[in-house]
């Protein structure tokens, strides 16, 4: 069986906004039937790394929320923390850094949570009939929303290939112990060149899993929550990145599985298809675009809408796959096909094109 994936292409020779055209596609995947009036609608986005200019402008989601807003609904903005250390490592960083981007009260008139807490710690379990895992670590209050409209930035990714909706609510509606989860098979380690034995690792891990001796040395008993990646002041504490494609690609499919458990199938995908980096938003800065603008998509299905969106992204580049020639090395189709055996959406579509 086909899903339905709604298109709109950025040109518009009725000089039409492309803000009502975001609304039309929406509107087209029935929100009226899946959220209902008073509900706490999680709207997940990514706020983009300061510095990067190719995630989504903040503008394109007031259609988002009008939509939300005309139901009865109560939307909030929402992101969650990094595992790398960066802007978006802390929530009062990454709150820095949203305001920072545009994703702010003043501007969309919403409140902006960021779902894993102050350090990406808070997380709920959800149980996931995966390969690979049997539960997943989501951020809380992801978890805890009455549903969830998610707007991603359809871009290019190094190790998946390509980023869309799946990866959106799955790296991207994870606490930090879930990213690393998907991005390592190990824990973290200590750089003993940079350590300096300062012991402020020692204050934040809950399994008393590091020891000095004579400087900061991760035993066995770490659990994998990553906090001391984060909390330590000299970088010294690091992810051996050591996961393969195809497994960070599976383990995303089941954490998505994991949101759609926890979230009882109440979600409606929104996906970017503008400036079309060649990879991903968390990076302080970005390359030209792969490709011209192409337009917006949506639907009530992330696989179906993934798919189509890398179809329109290998048309508009003449036929070839522009992920493909920059990570050759990547099959972007595991995702789609193990998310599909989990049963969240089917790769077969139907494109619809919305005037």
């Amino acid at each position: 069986m086909l899903s339905d994936v709604f298109f709109s292409s950025i040109d518009s020779k009725k000089h039409k906004s492309p803000l009502l055209k975001i609304a039309k596609l929406l509107n087209r995947c029935e929100p009226h039937t899946v959220f209902t009036k008073g509900d706490l609608i999680a709207v997940k986005t990514h706020f983009g790394e300061y510095g990067n200019t190719a995630f989504v402008r903040p503008v394109f989601l007031r259609p988002v929320l009008e939509v939300l807003n005309k139901l009865g609904t109560k939307p909030f903005l929402t992101d969650t923390n990094t595992l790398y250390v960066g802007m978006r490592t802390n929530s009062v960083d990454h709150l820095h850094n949203a305001t920072m981007n545009g994703f702010n009260y003043s501007t969309l008139q919403v409140p902006v949570i960021i779902a894993d807490g102050l350090r990406g710690d808070n997380s709920v379990s959800i149980p996931v009939d995966g390969e690979l895992l049997s539960s997943v670590k989501l951020a809380s209050e992801i978890a805890s929303a009455d549903g969830m409209l998610v707007v991603s930035h359809f871009k290019g990714h190094e190790v998946t290939g390509f980023g869309g909706a799946i990866k959106n609510i799955s790296m991207g509606c994870s606490c930090r112990q879930g990213k690393l989860d998907m991005h390592s098979d190990s824990h973290p380690f200590v750089n003993q060149d940079h350590c300096t034995a300062c012991g402020r690792c020692l204050l934040f891990c809950a399994s008393s899993a590091i020891e000095m001796n004579p400087k900061a040395f991760i035993t066995d008993k770490c659990t994998g929550c990553a906090m001391c990646v984060s909390v330590c002041p000299h970088t010294a504490i690091q992810i051996d990145w050591n996961a393969s494609s195809a497994s960070t690609q599976k383990k995303m499919a089941e954490y998505a599985a994991g949101v759609f458990n926890a979230l009882e199938r109440k979600l409606i995908f929104l996906s970017i298809i503008l400036s079309v980096s060649p990879a991903c938003d968390c990076y302080p800065g970005n390359d030209r675009p792969v490709v011209s603008d192409i337009g917006f998509a949506a639907s009530a299905d992330p696989v179906a809408l993934d798919k189509a969106c890398h179809d329109l992204v290998i048309k508009e580049y003449g036929g070839s796959d522009p992920f493909k020639e920059r990570y050759p090395n990547v099959d972007s189709a595991i995702q789609l096909a193990h998310a599909e055996k989990l049963g969240i959406g089917t790769a077969g579509y139907r494109l619809i094109e919305v005037d």
